[in-house]
């Protein structure tokens, strides 16, 4: 009788160790799993808030000068707070990536309104170009116009002298081209006096080396945050 009030003692220590057991197993599966979902969410606001950063500096120049920076601080507040889940969540190897892309975030910001007010004229001087043959035109505006976007275009090259004796003649075929304001023209100068980044900036017919660097940092997070996940994050 003693030994088999043991033996069924020991069944049923074994049985409740094993039921401790399970219960902590499922315990860790289940917040392993709520961790994961917190960290894709975390992950997927992060993507977002850089994609909506990139998608207002694209979309600056169209925008009336007024509206450029309070647009501009509210996608980068974005970035900073949504970084910050990101760094609550995320492993080391994760977070780093999301520093890389808060970096590039701030040297966007740095540059995206002096970006905005070039991007700005150039497009109202291609505007006002000649609408038909501009070897032949004749039309004093429409030539100016021209001068002024091929002097933007070469402005970072320029030595520092050259700059400075050309900033009259810039401001002249500027407004000889009728294609800004007076209030334009002068936040183009104001940017011309200091040419740090200007080829950034200015960028390509077709590329946009400043945005491109942004996005190749974007990409390489959301590479990293898909392998920790296993799947795709947005």
């Amino acid at each position: 009788m003693d030994r088999a009030a043991d033996a069924a003692v020991a069944v049923g220590l074994g049985q409740s160790e094993a039921a401790v057991h399970a219960a902590r197993v499922q315990s860790r599966a289940g917040r392993e799993h709520a961790l994961e979902s917190e960290r894709r969410v975390a992950y997927t606001q992060f993507l977002r808030a850089a994609d909506l950063l990139v998608r207002a500096v694209r979309e600056l120049p169209a925008i009336p000068h007024e509206s450029r920076k309070g647009l501009l601080d509210q996608k980068v507040t974005g970035v900073v707070e949504a970084q910050a889940g990101v760094a609550v969540l995320g492993p080391p190897v994760i977070t780093a990536q999301a520093r890389e892309v808060l970096k590039q975030s701030s040297e966007l910001e740095k540059l995206a309104l002096h970006r905005a007010v070039l991007r700005s004229a150039v497009s109202a001087l291609e505007a006002n170009w000649c609408p038909r043959d501009a070897e032949l035109c004749e039309d004093p505006h429409h030539g100016s116009a021209f001068v002024a976007w091929e002097l933007l275009a070469r402005w970072g090259s320029l030595e520092d002298d050259e700059r400075w004796e050309q900033l009259d003649f810039l401001q002249f075929v500027l407004q000889e081209s009728r294609a800004l304001t007076m209030e334009q023209i002068d936040q183009v100068l104001d940017v011309a006096k200091s040419v740090a980044c200007w080829d950034l900036m200015m960028g390509g017919w077709v590329r946009d080396p400043l945005l491109e660097r942004f996005q190749a940092v974007r990409d390489d997070f959301a590479d990293a945050a898909c392998g920790s996940l296993g799947s795709p994050v947005i």
